[in-house]
């Protein structure tokens, strides 16, 4: 690999040390600013763009989130973002905007060495925790999805009874909104049980909330 230009973005001394500690012996590598603000990166940006933005998310002045963005449309930089910040939403927002790696703080020299070189190979990187994250937080989804997919679907008829009994309304008042009969109105309603595998009305209550049949 040539040697890479890199921009140490981190208001944390120990941090930018520690980095620079990790990069002194790697002749790949040439830090060209340690910089302690989201400010400081845009003016070095105005003359010079590395190959590397090396960016925490925290900063006193400017999100980390939103200097991605700034980066990416005024240069080809690469952007990895190295912070102690590894919430679900935090890691979606920078890979949204344009993020090319995500590494946690606790990761190891070895790893942050990995993650700068597959990032600078044009490859996404995110590392070992964060993958484990996403991992988890995506099964959820899926298997919530798939539960979703797994029970009967409900007619418009049926959404329109569950609407209506989520507003107070009572069989004979559903029945006449409706134009069918109260016993229908009740039919339904059962139907709608049996299909949602619920007990009650409180049940089909909590779903309709829950699916945003109605608001609260």
């Amino acid at each position: 690999m040539d040697e890479k230009t890199i921009i140490i973005v981190d208001d944390h001394r120990i941090v930018i040390d520690g980095l620079r500690a990790i990069l002194l012996g790697k002749p790949n590598f040439k830090i060209l600013h340690e910089l302690s603000s989201g400010k400081e990166l845009i003016q070095v940006l105005n003359i010079q763009a590395p190959d590397l933005v090396i960016l925490d998310v925290m900063l006193p002045d400017i999100s980390g989130l939103e200097l991605i963005s700034i980066v990416k449309s005024r240069t080809n930089s690469k952007v990895l973002m190295l912070t102690a910040n590894t919430d679900e939403d935090t890691v979606c927002s920078a890979v949204q905007n344009g993020a090319d790696g995500f590494l946690d703080k606790n990761s190891s020299a070895e790893e942050l060495i990995y993650a700068m070189e597959v990032v600078l190979d044009g490859e996404p990187y995110l590392g070992m925790n964060i993958s484990t994250l996403i991992h988890k937080s995506y099964s959820k989804i899926v298997n919530e999805l798939r539960n979703d997919a797994n029970k009967p679907k409900i007619s418009d008829r049926e959404a329109e009874v569950i609407k209506l009994l989520a507003t107070g309304l009572s069989f004979k008042e559903i029945a006449i909104r409706l134009n069918i009969s109260p016993r229908t109105v009740e039919s339904h309603k059962n139907n709608i049980l049996l299909k949602l595998d619920l007990k009650n009305t409180v049940d089909l209550l909590k779903y309709a909330f829950k699916h945003k049949l109605v608001e609260l």
